[in-house]
């Protein structure tokens, strides 16, 4: 019950952060700001996987799927701090 609980409040921080991404692109159309909004989407998604896992809506083993998530997350995150 507090695996979930934690999943839902993850979830709902990524969209915030994703949110704020999303402003903080229209208002000044840099790359990195595009990058981060990206990588919170594919975070809330990866989360989105997890809890249905947990809630066993998903029968499959999803830990590639999730792990390559991450491996992309982690690239975003990466390439929006990179200074040029």
């Amino acid at each position: 019950m507090i695996e979930m609980l934690l999943a839902v409040v993850t979830l709902i921080l990524s969209l915030l952060l994703a949110g704020i991404s999303y402003v903080a692109y229209k208002k000044s159309h840099l790359r990195p700001a595009l990058y981060l909004l990206i990588a919170f989407l594919l975070f809330a998604l990866k989360k989105t996987i997890d809890a249905l896992t947990m809630a066993q809506w998903i029968k499959r083993d999803v830990g590639g799927i999730t792990a390559a998530l991450e491996m992309l997350v982690l690239f975003l995150l990466l390439l929006s701090f990179w200074k040029r």
